[in-house]
């Protein structure tokens, strides 16, 4: 099963294991299931992770998207 969001020009496909950014893939970090996902200003953010640098990083702003 996969979600498809497309927003402000970011295109992702999420998966059990991955997410699909604009044709690049980027397996989640360890532990992480399901997909809770919101894309904000160009931001994505999946599980309380944002994708920065081509890295999945636990912010405070993606713990609040996960939250509320």
């Amino acid at each position: 099963m996969s979600n498809i969001s497309i927003s402000n020009g970011v295109n992702i496909v999420t998966t059990k294991t991955k997410a699909i950014v604009n044709g690049i893939e980027y397996p989640y970090p360890k532990g992480v299931k399901g997909n809770v996902t919101s894309i904000i200003n160009g931001k994505v953010f999946v599980n309380g992770y944002e994708l920065k640098n081509g890295e999945w990083k636990r912010t405070l702003l993606a713990i609040w998207h996960l939250l509320f």
